[in-house]
């Protein structure tokens, strides 16, 4: 089953590296080769130690043939504990990065420091763990084995204890359902390869330099390994192994799927698309709007001149207000030409008040009588085009608006229009 998982954690960093080649992306390939190492490093120290129980080989190896192949591959002691090495402490290294890469608590972002000081004690553990550095050493007395042991599996349990504190309360800090369960993915991912990697990190690499000792302090690390299992001891190592592997893997799979689909050339074109027909139906929708209004108008024009004695300030704004409107069709119909032309949006820092007192502006012209409360930080500022932003608004409020006069609840429940804070974002 270890080689599976090991096989699996091979192919799904593979995957990730070749479908997509952001930061993220890189740091989980980064988690999975480093445990993929580890693992395949553990498994062939236990291989080349032997001495280990029937059910416990098939356990890791699948079959004795695997085995005996992995024992006799030629590989020096340095080689191996160096691999392990590797393995062991990269792999807390990208996990906390990855954690600090999605967390949006300001003093890490405003940090960048940490990131590289979060650097320094892998650098260190690697350095020390280094077979020319680690054997002269280890040869000054028998407590540096057991200093060095301690001051490893520390820091490495602690980083992984912090990543998945951070993760943790990155979830509990989303409050958007759709939000929340695409992050889920990505938790359980993580938080499944890093108990897979706490039920070995105990394994450290001194124990490989030194191979023919023996001592209580190598007893913490594979020690469950160099003995016979009892029938519930092996069920609970089966059963934690595969349930860490199979949540592991598969939101792995899902995750490396997802980035897949969105990175196909169709789903690219389709999105394109998306983009345009979203932006040609809010103009549409403002335009019907507004011509819509521009009849009631003339409605109101035309039934005032069949009168035998028209009221000429009446007329007067009628006439008015249908010259506004046709000077905003006018103005709409320009900012689609230049958006068309330029092939962009000008995003630019917009305070919300500005955005609320332009939409409102809009939505008065057409609902004098509209009743719409707004609870708006205004002092917040957005990163948006004003127009089309103020326009999408300005059409929800419309639609809302219409949809409680439908409803005949005009008089009891107007049409709120808020602003919260999500982390780093502002949600209208």
């Amino acid at each position: 089953m270890l080689l599976l998982l090991v096989t699996g954690l091979l192919m799904g960093s593979l995957l990730v590296l070749w479908v997509k080649k952001n930061r993220a992306s890189l740091l989980l390939a980064g988690m999975c080769l480093s445990l993929t190492l580890f693992l395949l490093g553990i498994m062939l120290f236990i291989a080349k130690k032997s001495g280990i129980s029937r059910e416990l080989e098939r356990f890791l190896f699948l079959s004795r043939d695997i085995r005996i192949w992995m024992q006799y591959r030629f590989l020096t002691l340095g080689q191996l504990g160096c691999l392990i090495s590797l393995g062991r402490h990269l792999y807390p290294l990208c996990l906390l990065e990855m954690a600090m890469e999605y967390s949006m608590i300001p003093a890490l972002w405003k940090s960048p420091l940490l990131r590289r000081v979060a650097a320094v004690l892998p650098a260190v553990s690697l350095v020390l763990y280094w077979p020319g550095v680690y054997r002269p050493l280890v040869d000054l007395g028998d407590g540096v084995r057991g200093l060095l042991y301690n001051f490893s599996y520390v820091w490495v349990v602690g980083y992984v204890c912090l990543a998945l504190c951070l993760l943790g309360y990155e979830f509990f800090s989303i409050t958007m359902a759709f939000s929340r369960r695409r992050f889920a993915q990505i938790l359980v991912c993580l938080a499944s390869l890093s108990a897979l990697y706490l039920l070995y990190c105990g394994q450290d690499p001194g124990q490989v330099y030194r191979f023919y000792s023996y001592d209580y302090i190598w007893i913490r690390g594979v020690g469950y390994l160099q003995h016979n299992l009892s029938i519930w001891g092996y069920g609970v190592l089966v059963v934690c192994n595969a349930v860490c592997g199979i949540l592991g893997l598969g939101s792995l799979l899902r995750y490396t799927r997802d980035s897949f689909a969105r990175d196909r050339d169709d789903i690219a074109l389709e999105r394109k698309f998306d983009v345009a027909r979203t932006g040609a139906s809010v103009f549409v929708h403002s335009i019907k709007n507004q011509l819509l209004a521009n009849r009631v108008l003339y409605k109101r024009i035309r039934a005032e001149l069949q009168k035998d004695a028209p009221d000429l300030e009446r007329l007067r704004t009628y006439t008015d207000g249908l010259c506004q409107s046709n000077e905003l069709l006018l103005a709409r119909s320009e900012e689609l030409y230049r958006t068309v032309k330029a092939k962009s949006v000008r995003l630019v820092p917009v305070d919300l008040g500005r955005l609320e007192a332009v939409t409102l502006e809009r939505f008065r012209q057409k609902y004098p009588e509209g009743r719409v409360e707004v609870h708006m930080d205004r002092s917040l500022q957005v990163l948006a085009d004003a127009n089309y932003l103020s326009e999408a608004l300005y059409n929800l409020l419309t639609n809302a608006w219409e949809a409680t006069v439908e409803a005949g609840r005009q008089d009891d429940a107007p049409v709120e229009l808020w602003s919260h804070q999500e982390r780093l974002y502002t949600v209208l």
